[in-house]
């Protein structure tokens, strides 16, 4: 079996295997999403080792880089995330090999941690090779219209959420943005938060070719305070909105926050609001139900940080739910 690392001249044989092995139920899978998420990424283009027997790709395996900013230290970091194994190669121990490789990787150019949201068929793969739980990601979800949502449920009702906005684009491009971000990492000082820039932020939430997002601001003068991003989904339960970063350049704009939320409601007709469970002042935009577990199971594995204990259980460390989405 030959190892080797991939070029973007592999993108097309990598997507073939994707789709092969993983199928396309949870995410479409593409060139240009491939494109976007490793190699267009503004904190970096990811590692990515593949398997060969013979001419035949057998397994791939990515981390998605990704920066941490705290009191002024970058955390250079990578998520654990595309992985498949031909199906006709699976139990030969290609995903443990292909892993374990990229973590030495990861170890020689000396960034600091590997984190990732796994499902509960790979999770324990994952702790037999070092990861550890960080608990799971606290989720809010101030419920808006419970009678509804129980409709939904029973299936005598199906949701249908209003896209409707003409401001999706608007404040990622705003001449006060890069100033709000710095204002935002001021005001969090002591935790570990994503160190976003303009350029991550058109990455993240402007370029995504497989989701919508959308943005809603609030100015003084020509001076922008705040930044919320969110987007809209239609699930089982009702009409989600989903709440996925909020900067703010200080506290004293919260209510003007839990307002435009408020509004933002009546406008899409949602069900209800997810809302990272850290953004806890939140409360008051609906019957509000305190960090619920239904966030993700975030694991962790040290590199040249110790983030299994500085991470755990979230303290100190604040990914917003834009961070961890799949995607």
């Amino acid at each position: 079996m030959e190892i080797r690392t991939a070029t973007e001249h592999d993108i097309p044989l990598i997507v073939e295997l994707l789709k092969k092995s993983l199928g396309e139920e949870l995410m479409p899978k593409s060139k240009e999403y491939w494109q976007w998420k490793h190699v267009d990424n503004p904190f970096g283009k990811s590692p990515v080792i593949l398997a060969f027997e013979n001419d035949t790709l057998v397994g791939v395996r990515a981390f998605m880089r990704w920066q941490w900013k705290s009191a002024g230290q970058i955390f250079e970091s990578v998520r654990a995330v595309d992985t498949a194994t031909h199906p006709d190669y699976q139990g030969r121990g290609i995903f443990k090999k292909l892993t374990l490789e990229l973590l030495d990787y990861c170890a020689r150019e000396k960034w600091h941690f590997v984190f990732n949201t796994p499902n509960n068929n790979s999770k324990p793969g994952y702790l037999k090779m070092g990861w550890k739980e960080a608990g799971k990601l606290p989720i809010s979800i101030p419920v808006v219209h419970p009678f509804s949502i129980a409709l939904n449920i029973s299936r005598l009702k199906h949701s249908s959420i209003n896209v409707n906005d003409n401001n999706r684009e608007l404040y990622f491009e705003h001449p006060g943005l890069d100033e709000l971000l710095k204002q935002n990492v001021a005001r969090c000082k002591d935790q570990i938060m994503t160190s976003h820039s303009v350029s991550s932020l058109l990455w993240r939430y402007q370029n995504v070719p497989v989701a919508k997002y959308f943005t809603r601001g609030l100015q003084t003068g020509g001076k922008l305070n705040v930044l919320l991003v969110y987007r809209l989904k239609s699930s089982k339960a009702g009409n989600e909105l989903r709440v996925t970063d909020i900067f703010m350049d200080a506290d004293k704009y919260k209510a003007e926050v839990r307002a435009m939320v408020k509004d933002l409601v009546k406008l899409h007709a949602a069900d209800y609001v997810t809302v990272s469970g850290l953004n806890s002042w939140l409360n008051g935009t609906g019957s509000y139900l305190r960090k619920l577990p239904v966030g993700p199971v975030v694991t962790v594995r040290n590199i040249t940080f110790d983030a299994a204990n500085s991470l755990h259980n979230f303290i100190g460390w604040s990914p917003s739910v834009g961070d961890l989405e799949l995607f």
